[in-house]
Order: C-alpha cells, then sequence, then structure tokens
C-alpha cells in the first residue's frame, strides 16, 4: 500500500467510482441510465480506479475492491469475441452497437490496459484460471486488433488509446510482434504533431471529411501525450530518452498554456464543438491531469505542477455529492453535451493513476523564484495560431487563423479574444458563447441579404447527423430533445451561416504579430463561414501591463458594412468609445 495520498484526492474518486457501481444490473454489468448500453471501455475504467484506491487509500475495503476489480474483468473477457471470419478479437459493444458511442479501438485499449493492470496487481490473489483467462483476453485483442489498430486509425487520440492496451498487454507477456507495432505507433504520433506541440484532432492526411476536423481540439490534446507517457512506462522505456521526448514536452507545453490558473482550458480551441454545451468542459480533465503531472515527475516544471494540481480541483468542483460528474455548469446559453456520465466516471482512471504524483507535488516545497510568474510574459503557438499573454492580474488567449468551419467541425470563434481570467479569482472577465455573432470583444454588423446557397453549403450535410444525434436522445427518453435536434441544426447550422451577419469572429486568416508585451491582429469583417467582406479591416491590439489586459480596437475600413456595433465587455474600465476607435481594460 502506497500511504500519504490526501483526502482530497482520494474522496472523489471513491465517490465516482461508487456511482458508476450503483448502475450494476443484476449481472453485474454496468448499464448507463441514457444510452442503455453497458459501456465496456468505461468498465474497465472501474477496475483501474478500484486498483489504485486498493492501493492507494487506507480506508479502503481492500477485499471488496479487489472482488469489484474482478468482477468487472471478468465481464470483459465475457464480452471478448472473434469479428466475424476475421482473426481480430474486439470487445463488445464496441462499433457494434451504436448506441455505445465509442468504437472498438477505444473501448479495447482500456480494456486491455485495465485486464493487465487487474492480473499484474492482484497476482496470486487471483484463481488460476481468472489469471489464464484474464491475461489470453488481453493479449488475445493486443495481438490479433491493437497491433494494426495503433497504426491505421485515422485519429491520433484514438491510436494512442489503443497504444495503451498494446503496451500494456506486452508487460503481461514480452512479445516483439506487439513492441515493435507500439514504438511504432509513437514513432508515427510524434510525426503528426506540430511543431508547436498541438495535435490536430483529425489530420487531413489520415482522412478528415471537413477540414474544420483538423483543427487542434482542447479536448482531446491531452491524450496522446498521456497515453503515449503511459504507454512507454508499460514498455519499460524511458520517456526522458532523446528520441522521445521531444513530442512529449512539447505535447505538455501546449497542454499546459491551453490550461488556465483556474484549472479550466480554453475550451474554444475545439474540432469537435457539438461535443459540448457550453464553451469549457472538464470531462477530459483526467488525461490533462494525468498528463501534467506524469510530466512534472519526469521533466520537472512549475508551470506542470500547478496546471495539474489546479486540472484536479476544476474537477473534482463539478463532481456531485454522489460522485456523478457534470461536463460544466448550467447557464445562460449553455445545453447539454453529447457523452454520458458512465463516460466521463469511466475516464476517471486517470485521475487515479496521477492521484500519487498529485500528492507528491501538492508536498513540495515552494519553488525558487516563484514569484517570477506574475511578470508580463507572451508566448505564441505558430501552427494553432494561438497566443497566451499574461501579467500577475490576468491570463488571456488570442486566436488568429484557424480552418474552416460548419455547426459541427472547427472552433467556433477566433480572430480575437477567446478568454479572458482574473487570476486572483478565477473569475471570467469576458462573455462568450459557442456560437459566435454578437458577442462581447468583437466588431459586428451585416451585409448584403440572406444567401440560402452559402447556408446550405455550409450545412445540407450536417442535416443527416442531426438524425443520428436525434436517434441517441430517443434511446435516453428525451423525446423533446429529439424532435428539436434537427430543427435547431437547420438553424445553426443552414439559417445562421445563411445569415447576412459578419463579425470579425467569422475571419479565418487575419494576420497576426507577436510583441513582448501582446500581440497585433489585423484582419477582416467576416460571414459565419469565414468569406471575408471585401473592403473591411479591423486592428486589433491585446497587450498586458502587470495590471491586467489592455485593448486597442480599430474598424479601418468598413466597407460596405452599413451600422457596425462593437460590444464592450460589461466588465471593462478606463473605456473610451470613439466609434470606430475604442480602448478599454480588463483587470
Amino acid at each position: 500500500m502506497a500511504p500519504g495520498v490526501r483526502e482530497e484526492l482520494l474522496a472523489p474518486l471513491r465517490r465516482t467510482l461508487d456511482w458508476m457501481l450503483s448502475l450494476r444490473d443484476g449481472r453485474g454489468r454496468i448499464v448507463c441510465p441514457e444510452h442503455r448500453v453497458e459501456h465496456g471501455g468505461k468498465s474497465a475504467g472501474a477496475i483501474v480506479v478500484a486498483l489504485e484506491l486498493r492501493r492507494m487509500d487506507p480506508r479502503a475495503d481492500r477485499a471488496r475492491l479487489a472482488a469489484v476489480a474482478l468482477e468487472q474483468g471478468r465481464r470483459l473477457v465475457s464480452n471478448l469475441e472473434r469479428e466475424g471470419t476475421s482473426p481480430a478479437h474486439t470487445f463488445r459493444p464496441g462499433r457494434h452497437d451504436p448506441f455505445n458511442c465509442s468504437n472498438s479501438v477505444i473501448d479495447g485499449g482500456a480494456a486491455s490496459d485495465a485486464l493487465a493492470q487487474l492480473v499484474g496487481e492482484l497476482g496470486e490473489e487471483l484463481e488460476p484460471t481468472d489469471t489464464e483467462a484474464l491475461s489470453a483476453a488481453s493479449l488475445l485483442h493486443a495481438r490479433t486488433y491493437l497491433r494494426y489498430a495503433a497504426l491505421d486509425k485515422g485519429i491520433p487520440a484514438q491510436r494512442a488509446w489503443g497504444l495503451t492496451g498494446l503496451a500494456a498487454a506486452w508487460a503481461l507477456e514480452h512479445d516483439d510482434v506487439l513492441e515493435d507495432a507500439a514504438m511504432e505507433a509513437i514513432e508515427l504520433l510524434g510525426a503528426i504533431q506540430h511543431p508547436d506541440g498541438s495535435y490536430p484532432y483529425h489530420p487531413l492526411e489520415w482522412g478528415a471529411e471537413h477540414v474544420g476536423a483538423s483543427d487542434v481540439s482542447a479536448y482531446y490534446q491531452s491524450r496522446v501525450t498521456a497515453f503515449v507517457l503511459h504507454a512507454l512506462e508499460r514498455l519499460g522505456r524511458d520517456p526522458g530518452d532523446a528520441g522521445l521526448r521531444g513530442p512529449l514536452v512539447r505535447g505538455l507545453a501546449f497542454l499546459s498554456a491551453l490550461t488556465g490558473p483556474d484549472g479550466i482550458k480554453c475550451g474554444l480551441v475545439e474540432a469537435k464543438p457539438w461535443y459540448w454545451g457550453a464553451t469549457y468542459e472538464v470531462a477530459s480533465h483526467p488525461f490533462d491531469t494525468f498528463a501534467l503531472a506524469r510530466g512534472w515527475r519526469h521533466f520537472g516544471g512549475e508551470e506542470l505542477a500547478d496546471a495539474a494540481v489546479a486540472s484536479f480541483r476544476a474537477w473534482a468542483a463539478h463532481l456531485d455529492a454522489d460522485g456523478r460528474l457534470g461536463s460544466h455548469r448550467p447557464g445562460p446559453g449553455r445545453g447539454r453535451s453529447y457523452q454520458c456520465p458512465v463516460f466521463w466516471a469511466g475516464h476517471a482512471m486517470w485521475m487515479a493513476r496521477a492521484a500519487e504524483d498529485l500528492e507528491a507535488i501538492l508536498r513540495r516545497p515552494p519553488a525558487v523564484g516563484a514569484g517570477d510568474r506574475d511578470v508580463v510574459r507572451v508566448r505564441h503557438f505558430s501552427d494553432a495560431s494561438l497566443a497566451r499573454i499574461e501579467d500577475g492580474a490576468i491570463v488571456a488567449w488570442v486566436r488568429g487563423r484557424r480552418p474552416g468551419v460548419n455547426v459541427h467541425h472547427g472552433s467556433p470563434h477566433g480572430a480575437g479574444l477567446l478568454r479572458v481570467v482574473r487570476r486572483a479569482d478565477g473569475a471570467e472577465l469576458l462573455e462568450r458563447c459557442r456560437l459566435g455573432g454578437s458577442q462581447e470583444a468583437e466588431w459586428s454588423g451585416c451585409r448584403g441579404l440572406p444567401s440560402p446557397r452559402r447556408g446550405w453549403r455550409a450545412g445540407g450535410r450536417e442535416l443527416r447527423f442531426s438524425l443520428w444525434l436525434a436517434r441517441v436522445h430517443l434511446r435516453a427518453r428525451r423525446f423533446g430533445e429529439a424532435l428539436r435536434t434537427p430543427w435547431r441544426v437547420l438553424l445553426r447550422g443552414v439559417a445562421a451561416f445563411a445569415h447576412p451577419r459578419v463579425s470579425s469572429a467569422f475571419a479565418l486568416a487575419p494576420a497576426l504579430q507577436v510583441d513582448t508585451d501582446g500581440v497585433l491582429l489585423r484582419g477582416p469583417l467576416a460571414w459565419r463561414d469565414g468569406m471575408p467582406v471585401e473592403g473591411t479591416c479591423v486592428e486589433r491590439r491585446f497587450s498586458v501591463d502587470g495590471g491586467g489586459l489592455r485593448v486597442h480596437e480599430r474598424l479601418a475600413a468598413r466597407g460596405a458594412v452599413g451600422e457596425s456595433t462593437y460590444r464592450v465587455p460589461q466588465l471593462a474600465a478606463e473605456v473610451v468609445d470613439a466609434g470606430d476607435e475604442i480602448r478599454y481594460r480588463l483587470s
């Protein structure tokens, strides 16, 4: 047992596991109340949380937690089936039940990983028949499916999830074929990373159907780094080795830059916005926290340590008393996220794996020169065209260019301020919603007449997907949501793109210039699909001076746009409004 992990870290894990186990039916299946299926990949998460608590928690009923882990391990083994006449064996439901809302590489990576840990940690406590069955299932899946899926799936995060199971299976039985496939997967993931450390959600060269899907994703960014770190440890490799270190350090730097002092990431950097009902989410925080905390263990760095703790605390603050996680807090303009609390609870396995590193971080002595964090600092991630500017008062994120967008793909907001957070209390100083348009700190107006052609081109194909989303709501017996979803996609995905509204936030390719104290943006007004309005130009300066964010906006050319407006943030101070030129401060 590993003593000394504090209650702050253990209590949320206990609550999460207890909530998951409360959903079991008479056969021991953890059945999702929304999708009404056994999300096998998330049940694998329950195994890991139980094992980690059994090892770390001085209050644990170790026999009960071992029984829980074995019960769910046996469930996974019973769900391993051959894919027709293929030699591949996969864990059901995987892709076979569409309401599982997952696929075989995600579920299988988690299952093989959890089964290997179950065998490794319970050891001689298991009956020989259980040891053989659990080990055989992990290895069979890795040998017949994961060794291929980790090399050919189109989404980097999915490849990396398969990698975790591949490496864990190797730890059971040192098979050169599995090791070679795992190391090749790690190499390919490093090659697809952008030089600034960000990852495309779905690279165009790996088959993305819409350019917006190739954008950076705050939700998915940490997965590749977290999973590669875990896989290397399972393979007995040192992440600090020269040939492995670079992509990991770069990925961690981008992740920590996305993370605010309140632990919340800048969620408007998101290739997959349809997943979320708000401009942020904490469902990805277990992956974030693991990557940041494990990265600190291997590479050091106060920024990683501070971000790991903040990420954990933000996640814990979104847990209900019964252990059910909300992806975000309710509020105006916010709605339901696509995934379910069972998904998010299963991800807590990575928070559990980070607990001992978090404890070490919280016990570390104060860093020498920690006060230097209050100085003005500007970081620019050129491939993502994202700047983080900060001083002792605030942290702000500014985005320049981004790929094209529609209602489901690509970051919905760009070409300006995305988020501003006060350091002292974590207050949001800028109102933001997911859909862009007339928002605080943006120029907006109208140009021309509605264009049905523009709207249909942007969102016509998304109407078919809206029917799938409606089916998911029907499965969960949300009949009103099922009826509203196609209409909502028609309004937001077609009609909104056809509307003559133009905005500074819609521009896709503004010029971004980085200075020592901030950034200068220069770009046009644009329609929602990113098409620039001819003859328009907006110049925007965002800088910090030790006392907050200074904003200087100038509508340099309005072209044929008639009346244009700029929404000064409600929390702005020192406002000077001269019509086409505006100055203020956020602090």
